[in-house]
């Protein structure tokens, strides 16, 4: 089976040699302002197989929610 291709960016941004910090994952959470939450990669624990958990180690976000990825200079 291949890897989700959300895993595959979240991983090679968290484990390579680019500044989590310097890229923003937006995400929908009803109730929220918009319906989204937008983030820093760098507020990313782990990475499982369909879902990301936060920094906080209790809340866990599917893939599905994910609304973009950007960096700096552009949305992956």
């Amino acid at each position: 089976m291949r890897e989700h291709p959300l895993r595959r960016i979240l991983s090679s941004i968290l484990r390579g040699s680019r500044d989590p910090s310097s890229f923003e994952l937006a995400y929908r959470h009803r109730g929220a302002p918009d319906d989204k939450i937008v983030i820093k990669l760098s507020e990313v624990r782990f990475v499982g197989k369909g879902w990301f958990l936060l920094s906080d180690g209790e809340t866990q976000i599917p893939f599905h929610r994910i609304l973009y990825i950007k960096d700096e200079r552009s949305t992956l």
